[in-house]
């Protein structure tokens, strides 16, 4: 667990969360280095968004790796990627480390409550805590995680209305 933003596979190789971030995309759909940059855009509203000269040797390396290729260039010579079957197994296999990469976001979400104060800590690890547990619902669970959580966040509410009572 050397790197913050660096997630490892079974095979011992870590990647960057950019890295991660373009297979799991790709994954999803096939798309261009131009559409990543836009989808990293809209997910971050604009918060962060890697430069090309950022990208695209991250793109490159991907390649090299085995990890992704290209299956169409498109108008522009613009180059359509999808990952390969290593990038989708090694993928997975970083999936499968959610324990892991959960560690790094609660040590980095120390530091910022450090710099900006520890009192909902608990609440934003709990947090972390549900939507963890909601990923690993099955489909027809997930209907029940609904009602709980809307009664959940009712009960919050009230909380603050009611002057600290929730009944």
């Amino acid at each position: 667990m050397n790197g913050l933003w660096k997630f490892g596979a079974d095979n011992g190789k870590e990647r960057g969360l950019l890295a991660l971030f373009i297979l799991h995309s790709l994954d999803r759909e096939p798309k261009s280095g131009y559409a990543l940059l836009k989808e990293i855009s809209e997910k971050t509203e604009g918060l962060w968004v890697p430069s090309k000269g950022t990208l695209y040797p991250v793109l490159k390396q991907l390649e090299e790796d085995g990890l992704i290729h290209v299956v169409e260039t498109g108008t522009r010579s613009k180059n359509i990627f999808e990952p390969t079957e290593k990038g989708r197994e090694t993928l997975r296999s970083i999936k499968k480390r959610k324990k892991e990469s959960r560690e790094k976001l609660l040590r980095f979400s120390n530091l910022l409550g450090e710099i900006f104060g520890k009192e909902k800590m608990v609440v934003r690890g709990l947090l972390f805590d549900i939507r963890e547990a909601i990923e690993d619902l099955s489909p027809g669970r997930v209907p029940q995680a609904v009602d709980i959580l809307e009664r959940c966040v009712t009960d919050l509410r009230r909380i603050e209305a009611n002057g600290g009572s929730t009944r």
